[in-house]
């Protein structure tokens, strides 16, 4: 080279990468947090149903005869094929001879209490229907279908009491369901 002359522009190397671009990386770090965040997410979910599950296990209870209590803050539910509920549980009289064959259920909360049980009676339908038209008296409303009888007495939204007498086989069911609201109603 002489003096004076122009200096040529960096000759380029071959052998050399190109500098790395940051786009590829920012998309992976992107990618990470939002899958780190949904994993995080998934564990306190995981977490909190587990706590829940794990309460609810707790407040059930079985007893000898194979009922189940499970207990809330808000109330009591009790369930089971064994119960033995009484007339004053159901607010109406069983009928004489029907056997329980699906259980019942009792949940009482500070604003009332229901009470449902189902029994089977080798008796006809009607038959039973007599029975508790003279039970629930004058008050009773009584609705037929071809598929059976639902009668219903009561004071509404106060204390109700309602019976489904259905044909089932050579024998009839019964439902009983007994609402009761001890909070008294403002307006």
């Amino acid at each position: 080279m002489s003096a004076g002359a122009p200096i040529p522009p960096n000759p380029p190397y071959p052998n050399i990468p190109p500098p790395p671009t940051t786009s590829g990386n920012t998309v992976l770090k992107v990618v990470l947090i939002v899958v780190g965040v949904l994993f995080l997410l998934g564990v306190i979910i995981a977490g909190v149903i587990g706590i829940g599950v794990y309460r609810l296990a707790k407040s059930a209870h079985k007893d000898s005869s194979g009922n189940v209590s499970i207990s809330t803050p808000g109330g009591t539910i009790t369930a089971g094929q064994n119960a033995n509920l009484t007339a004053a549980d159901l607010g109406v009289d069983i009928y004489p001879g029907a056997t329980t064959s699906e259980g019942s259920m009792n949940m009482k909360t500070p604003n009332g209490s229901m009470v449902t049980a189902v029994y089977l009676s080798p008796d006809p339908a009607d038959k039973i229907v007599a029975f508790y038209k003279e039970k629930l008296g004058d008050q009773a409303s009584i609705v037929q279908t071809s598929n059976g009888t639902v009668l219903s007495a009561g004071e509404k939204d106060k204390n109700s009491v309602v019976i489904t007498i259905t044909p089932e086989g050579s024998s009839s069911k019964i439902a009983i369901v007994h609402v009761t609201n001890t909070k008294t109603k403002t307006e």
